[in-house]
C-alpha cells in the first residue's frame, strides 16, 4: 500500500500474506498461524446480519456461456488486478476501479461499501477453510472457531466454508452442538441445510 493511500480492511486483515482472489497454500500450521487465523476471523466478522448473503455463489463453467457470467464477476477480475493482496484494498484504488466500471456501463451503486465486504468474505472464506480443511490439531481450534463458525453462518458470511469448517471437525463436541443448532436456524439455505442434516447422519 502506498503511504498517503487510505485502507479500506482492518490492520490484521492488511497483514494478510495470501491474495484474496486466487486460491493458496497455507503453511502447516503452527501457534502462530492458527492465532493469525483466528484474528482475521474475528476481525472479519460482520457485527450483524448481512441483508444479503456475501460472497455470491461461484457460478459454474457449464452453467455459463462466455457472454452469460454474472457482472460481478467482470468486477472481481478489475479488483484482483488493482489491489491483489489485502494491503492493497484501498479507498483510492476501489474509486479507480469504480471508475473503470462506470465507464463499461456496469452498475456502480455503493460501489465501495459492497466490494470492501465482498473481499473481505472471500478472504474469511480462504480462513475457514484452512481451518477445517488443513488443520490437524483440533483442540488448538476449539472453541473458537466453532463459536465463529458459528456466528458466520447466522451473520450470512462465507456461509458455506463455515459450514464446511464445522462438518470437518465434527468430531469436536463443540462442532457438533453448533451444527444441531444450525440445522434448525431459521435464516439457513435449504441445500446448507440438507449438507449439515445429510453429513451429520452419516458422519
Amino acid at each position: 500500500m502506498i503511504a498517503d493511500e487510505t485502507p479500506l480492511l482492518p490492520d490484521v486483515v492488511r497483514a494478510y500474506p495470501f491474495s484474496w482472489g486466487s486460491g493458496f497454500v497455507w503453511p502447516p500450521e503452527h501457534e502462530e498461524d492458527l492465532a493469525y487465523a483466528r484474528a482475521v476471523l474475528e476481525a472479519c466478522l460482520p457485527r450483524a446480519a448481512l441483508a444479503a448473503p456475501e460472497p455470491p455463489e461461484e457460478p459454474t463453467v457449464w452453467e455459463c456461456a462466455d457472454d452469460e457470467y454474472p457482472e460481478w464477476t467482470t468486477i472481481r477480475a478489475l479488483l484482483r488486478v488493482r489491489m491483489p493482496y489485502a494491503r492493497h484494498v484501498t479507498a483510492e484504488r476501489m474509486a479507480d476501479v469504480k471508475a473503470e466500471c462506470a465507464r463499461q456501463g456496469i452498475d456502480t451503486m455503493d460501489f465501495e461499501e459492497i466490494w470492501t465486504r465482498r473481499v473481505t468474505a472471500w478472504i474469511a472464506e480462504r480462513t475457514l477453510s484452512w481451518c477445517g480443511l488443513m488443520v490437524d490439531d483440533e483442540k488448538a481450534l476449539t472453541p473458537w472457531l466453532m463459536n465463529l463458525a458459528e456466528l458466520y453462518v447466522q451473520r450470512g458470511m462465507a456461509v458455506e466454508k463455515a459450514v464446511e469448517a464445522l462438518l470437518c471437525t465434527q468430531a469436536v463436541p463443540e462442532s457438533r452442538a453448533a451444527l444441531t443448532r444450525l440445522a434448525t436456524y431459521e435464516g439457513l439455505p435449504t441445500e446448507i441445510r440438507e449438507r449439515i442434516t445429510g453429513r451429520r447422519r452419516t458422519g
